[in-house]
């Protein structure tokens, strides 16, 4: 068989994305860790006019969820990307506890673009270590849009470009906010723009760690891309 295209995909339908495949006719191999997917495309059937309407076809329909035309992890594609553009991150960390960090500095070549990471666990820590006030952690508690924001902030200065922000609720108890477990919010942002993410993460302690760790990085790869950051 002949290799057509090779996508990494976060988080697609899986069920839409077969549908799709099946409906074109093409042969492929799909497999995933967690919601990271990857995507072989191979055919014998198709020529070369159909083989490039497909692959339009599966772009338009599915760009929301690819981040990647190669066979490369979430955190080699953002080292990829920053190096491209000589910009560095910092990623200030409550309930991934640092994995977030891990997985980019585990990168060939990270040390260029890399430039700290903070795991502030504690309220305290939020509050000395990155200047989130304590008027915000009282009112929206430490699992919140605002303190995930002012986090980013914390660490936006004149040597980090772009920041990767988390806080969450891991379990397997919630908090005295008795936030439900799973709740988390990821900050993405620049100096000119802020996004924060909601999700409600499902299964234990690791897995919510690990999810919210390739959310992260997902939402910081698809940010970079849509050049709506000045990065």
């Amino acid at each position: 068989m002949i290799t057509v295209g090779v996508y990494k995909l976060f988080a697609v339908p899986e069920e839409e994305l077969i549908k799709f495949l099946d409906e074109k006719g093409l042969t492929y191999s799909l497999s995933h860790n967690y919601s990271d997917y990857l995507l072989k495309i191979n055919t014998e059937k198709l020529d070369d006019l159909q083989i490039d309407t497909v692959q339009k076809e599966l772009l338009k329909n599915f760009s929301k969820y690819i981040y990647a035309e190669s066979d490369i992890s979430l955190q080699e594609q953002l080292v990829k990307i920053l190096s491209i553009r000589n910009a560095k991150i910092s990623c200030a960390e409550s309930f991934t506890g640092g994995r977030i960090s891990s997985m980019i500095t585990s990168v060939s070549g990270s040390s260029k673009v890399f430039y700290e990471g903070i795991v502030a666990y504690s309220p305290d820590a939020k509050n000395k270590r990155l200047g989130v006030r304590e008027e915000t952690l009282e009112e929206f508690k430490p699992v919140s849009s605002q303190v995930a924001t002012e986090m980013l902030s914390g660490l936006l200065g004149s040597e980090t470009d772009f920041a990767i922000s988390t806080t969450g609720i891991a379990g397997p108890n919630s908090d005295d906010s008795n936030f439900p477990v799973g709740l988390c919010y990821i900050g993405i942002g620049s100096k000119s723009k802020i996004s924060i993410f909601k999700h409600k993460l499902k299964g234990d302690r690791k897995d919510i760690c690990k999810s919210g760790a390739n959310l992260a990085l997902f939402h910081a790869v698809m940010a970079l891309r849509s050049g709506k950051y000045d990065v």
